[in-house]
C-alpha cells in the first residue's frame, strides 16, 4: 500500500491559495480515480482505492501546515499503519504559515524504508522554484516548508519522496519575509488557470510515479517553469 499526503491548511479560507496545491492536487487525483474523502479522523481526511498498479491511500492532514505530521503519525497509529514516529512537532497550536522564519536543524536522514512498507509521498508548495515547476525527488531537505519539516519530525527522517509545485517567490520581487502573506493569499485571475493545469499535471507525475516508480516519472515530468 502507497500513502500519498498533500500538504495545505483546512477550511475554504485556504483553499485557493498558493500553499494548498497539495490538497488541490489530492482532491483532483481522487476525482479521476472516482475516490472519495471521507469525514475527518484522527486530525486526516483520507481516500482509499486502486491506482496503477496497487492500492493507495489518498492522506489530507488538516491540524494545519506544521503539524501535518502529526496528523499522520495520529492516524497512522489508528490505522496500523507503519511509520517511524520521530519527535512531535514543537509548535503547540495551528499555523498555516511559510516557514519564513528560519527553519531548525533538519532532521536526520534515519535508517532505510522498509520495502514492505513504503514511506508516504508528499505533495506541497515551493515557493524556491520558478512559477509552474515540478519536481520530484526521493528525499531532501524541507527547505524552510513547514509541512515537509513536521512530515520529517514524525517520520524520523527526510527519506520520504515528495513532490514540489512551484509558486514562484523571487520571480515576483517580493522580499522573503513577506513570502508567508504570499502563499497564504489566493491565486490572482491570471494564475488561477495556470494553477489548475498545474494541478492536472501533478497527477500525470503521480500516475506515472505509481506505474513505473520514481526515476522514470521524475525523468519524464520534471521540469522547470517560469513566468512568461
Amino acid at each position: 500500500m502507497q500513502l500519498v499526503v498533500g500538504l495545505g491548511n483546512p477550511g475554504e479560507r485556504y483553499a485557493w491559495t498558493r500553499h494548498n496545491l497539495g490538497f488541490r492536487v489530492l482532491d483532483a487525483l481522487a476525482a479521476r480515480a472516482r475516490l472519495r474523502f471521507g469525514p475527518v479522523r484522527d486530525g486526516c481526511a483520507t481516500a482509499a482505492g486502486r491506482l496503477g498498479a496497487g492500492e493507495v491511500v489518498l492522506v489530507k492532514p488538516v491540524l494545519y501546515m506544521n503539524r501535518s505530521g502529526e496528523a499522520l503519525a495520529a492516524r497512522a497509529r489508528a490505522e496500523g499503519w507503519p511509520l517511524q514516529a520521530g519527535a512531535p512537532p514543537p509548535e503547540s497550536a495551528g499555523d498555516p504559515g511559510a516557514g519564513e522564519t528560519a527553519p531548525g536543524p533538519p532532521p536526520s536522514a534515519g535508517p532505510p524504508p522498509s520495502p514492505m512498507f513504503p514511506p508516504p509521498l508528499a505533495v506541497c508548495d515551493d515557493i524556491a522554484l520558478p512559477w509552474g515547476s515540478l519536481r520530484l525527488r526521493a528525499g531532501g531537505s524541507d527547505g524552510g516548508h513547514r509541512g515537509l519539516e513536521s512530515l520529517g519530525r514524525a517520520l524520523g527522517g527526510t527519506r520520504f519522496p515528495r513532490l514540489r509545485l512551484g509558486v514562484d517567490g523571487s520571480e515576483t520581487g517580493i522580499p522573503p519575509p513577506e513570502w508567508a502573506d504570499y502563499v497564504l493569499a489566493e491565486f490572482d485571475a491570471a494564475e488561477r488557470a495556470a494553477a489548475e493545469d498545474l494541478v492536472q499535471d501533478a497527477c500525470e507525475v503521480l500516475l506515472t510515479w505509481l506505474e513505473h516508480g520514481l526515476e522514470t516519472a521524475a525523468g519524464r515530468h520534471n521540469r522547470r517553469g517560469g513566468r512568461a
